[in-house]
């Protein structure tokens, strides 16, 4: 990227005032950045930062708020000056001012696997956002089969959106839901059709897609960063790279709200004897030991008190 110099005075007006915009994209160093004034043709420009910045420690990302100077329209160039407070943050992908978080999983190739799903939910809901639950690949299997799933997904505390991309089902509905939020974080583990769902989504964006690894049964990593997609004129989504074991919180206390089945029998009922109760076998513990993922989360607590 030229640098803005003496031979650009003569043929560029430059705008020394602030515009807000999002950063959209971080390649290398540079960063995409959308300006919210729709008045110009092209709004999104590649930037640089203010090295104070870095200087202090700040640190961009995708989904940033940041005030922008020296914008040369004709060069889609400017330097980022300020960062916004952020509302909401995930740092792995590292998205901020995020409002959902889409959980993407498979029926199939690459298998089902509630352990690992049960990681990705569980990081999901540790945002303090909204969590969505999106099973791909649903031409792969029986209507029987399907609507097992439903009722076990369901125990679980979500209502799953069932999509194909073969046939194009859930897609519309999944756009709908998509269209009403701010900024959604599509995560999951590879292979299960991430990518390809946006390019369901948004079929301008042609998003590469890798093929399912046989030997290992999981996706070749094609999303190698996180980038923002416009769904509508204010719904952005994030593509993120795909990966296979999301790190679990360091709270225990903390844990215990992040399964929606505990959460709903304490609303239900009265509180554990202890304040600290873990949900183990504590004496005066008020929550139920039935329910299928009790077992994960006992496994997971344990985990995180031997770490």
């Amino acid at each position: 990227m030229k640098s803005i110099g003496s031979g650009f005075w003569l043929f560029v007006v430059l705008i020394n005032n602030n515009n807000k915009g999002i950063v959209i994209a971080l390649k290398a160093n540079y960063f995409f950045v959308d300006i919210k004034d729709k008045s110009f043709q092209n709004s999104r420009l590649l930037c640089t930062c203010r090295a104070r910045l870095k200087y202090f420690g700040s640190s961009i990302c995708v989904g940033d708020s940041v005030d922008l100077e020296q914008i040369d329209f004709k060069n889609h160039t400017a330097v980022i000056s300020a960062i916004h407070p952020r509302k909401s943050f995930i740092s792995r992908p590292s998205v901020a001012n995020l409002s959902d978080v889409f959980v993407i999983a498979s029926f199939v190739e690459p298998n089902f696997d509630p352990d690992q799903i049960t990681r990705f939910l569980i990081a999901a809901e540790n945002t303090g956002q909204k969590v969505n639950l999106v099973l791909t690949k649903h031409d792969l299997i029986s209507h029987q089969r399907s609507q097992e799933y439903l009722l076990r997904l369901k125990e679980w505390g979500y209502s799953p959106i069932f999509t194909s991309i073969k046939y194009e089902n859930g897609i519309s509905l999944l756009l709908e839901q998509i269209k009403k939020i701010k900024l959604g974080v599509f995560c999951g583990p590879s292979g299960v059709g991430k990518s390809s769902i946006i390019n369901a989504l948004l079929p301008h964006e042609c998003i590469p897609i890798g093929d399912l690894s046989k030997k290992l049964n999981r996706g070749k990593h094609k999303t190698r960063h996180v980038e923002l997609f416009y769904c509508s004129e204010n719904a952005l989504i994030a593509d993120t790279p795909g990966f296979n074991k999301p790190d679990l919180p360091s709270d225990p206390k903390q844990f215990t709200f992040l399964f929606p089945e505990i959460r709903a029998q304490l609303v239900d009922q009265k509180q554990c004897k202890f304040r600290n109760c873990l949900h183990l076998n504590e004496p005066g513990c008020v929550i139920s030991k039935n329910w299928e993922r009790y077992s994960f989360y006992q496994k997971f607590i344990l985990e995180m008190i031997n770490l």
